[in-house]
């Protein structure tokens, strides 16, 4: 078995592994100017100030966005509207001063500023559920002891008689809470293991008319998030089911690696539990969610919705997901050595997955999945998006040695993510 390394090596050491940062696009002028008249403001004031200011200048300012309408599996990252390159600087300084000028920050405003934000997140209260587990184990004098945990699930869409529900992997036998107390078993339609995610539907067929009248929240579009916009925690933010908070969105990372593909990270300005926490925008749509990604700081890291679709279409429809194991890498072929192969460059290789048990390493490069070329982590990702669990193919990879690379071929069998 191959002792892989955990950490790939740093761009120092190989300097021609780098990661592909998708260009961000640029957004329409007036965005563009609340943009920088935020930043202004933000510099002058602070506190309760700062969320004030970026409430009235999108409020006042910022036109109005156009509802997108979102569907499974994934929106095009690059469907955003570009600006002007042409633009007056003095324009933009004109736009800004009078911006400033219309800002009037006071308590009352403040006060009605938190009180909306609530008021959005109430809209969406009865698509939160409480999720409760019971697991029995034995003790060493044969007692049997029941465990009982619990966390918050999001329903996301109805099929028939049944409410789908998305929330934390767990086991056991599973009870769902909804928001008027009432009760039900749910079932298992498909687990992530990579994410940590589970797909839960509940027959509300014999159930009252309050729970058959729940519409599920909308899975919003989360390639639009700006740095710096507000966001709603919501589900168990603070480790209490239906409990909610208010924060900022103060980095994305657009190009993060994740095994079998790549997406976006989402950071938020608080520290968040995560078990069962979802990140809605101020439209009230879901755009993010908190699971595994979390190592204890003080700022909250969750999976954007949108690399999370095709999975989460999988999972309710009983279909697994592709699972080989391998976090990759971009290859700059500007800083590469003169005859490394094209590829992607194997960061890290998980332990136990297909990728292992075949004797992938980390430092290889994949240049050929089936018959398909594999020049980049996005070819890579809709590669692993097209094939399916149990699916027998060939992976071609090159292996740095003393007298250069040596092509290596590998037949394996595809696992599921379940």
């Amino acid at each position: 078995m191959p002792n892989t390394k955990k950490e790939h090596e740093s761009d120092e050491k190989n300097p021609f592994i780098k990661q592909t940062i998708i260009e961000e696009n640029k957004d329409h002028k007036k965005r563009l100017v609340s943009a920088a008249c935020l930043a202004i403001v933000f510099g002058m004031v602070a506190g309760p100030s700062m969320a004030l200011t970026s409430y009235i200048v999108n409020k006042n300012i910022l036109s109005k966005k156009t509802k997108t309408t979102i569907q499974i599996p994934k929106e095009d990252e690059t469907s955003t509207e570009v600006i002007e390159e042409t633009e007056s600087s003095e324009q933009v300084e004109d736009i800004v001063a009078s911006a400033i000028e219309s800002i009037d920050l006071n308590e009352k405003n403040l006060e009605q500023m938190y009180e909306g934000l609530s008021e959005v997140a109430e809209k969406r209260d009865s698509t939160i559920v409480r999720i409760s587990t019971v697991t029995t184990d034995i003790d060493w004098f044969n007692n049997t002891l029941q465990n009982e945990s619990s966390c918050s699930g999001i329903i996301i869409a109805k099929s028939g008689d049944s409410l789908i529900i998305l929330t934390e992997n767990v086991a056991g036998g599973i009870r769902v809470e909804f928001f008027d107390n009432s009760t039900a078993e749910a079932t298992v339609l498909g687990t992530d293991q990579l994410t940590n995610l589970m797909i839960l539907a509940v027959d509300i067929s014999s159930m009252g008319e309050k729970i058959k009248d729940i519409e599920p929240i909308v899975l919003g579009n989360s390639y639009q998030l700006k740095r710096g916009a507000f966001i709603l925690a919501v589900g168990s933010p603070v480790g209490v089911s239906r409990s909610l908070d208010i924060g900022n969105i103060t980095a994305i990372e657009k190009s993060a690696s994740f095994f079998d593909g790549y997406g976006r990270i989402i950071y938020c300005d608080k520290h968040l539990e995560n078990r069962g926490t979802f990140l809605m925008d101020t439209s009230g749509d879901l755009v993010g969610v908190v699971s595994n990604l979390g190592d204890g700081t003080s700022t909250t890291k969750a999976y954007g919705i949108s690399d999370l679709k095709v999975i989460i279409e999988n999972m309710t429809n009983g279909v697994g997901s592709a699972y080989l194991g391998v976090r990759a890498l971009d290859i700059d072929n500007d800083k590469a050595p003169e005859g490394i192969p094209s590829g992607i460059y194997v960061a890290e290789v998980r332990a136990d997955s297909p990728a292992y048990n075949i004797g992938i390493q980390s430092g290889d490069i994949i240049s050929m999945i089936g018959d398909e070329e594999v020049n980049s982590i996005t070819g890579f990702k809709n590669i692993m998006e097209k094939l399916k669990p149990n699916q027998i193919i060939n992976i071609k990879v090159n292996r740095s040695g003393k007298d250069g690379f040596t092509e290596l071929n590998f037949e394996t069998t595809i696992g599921a993510r379940s």
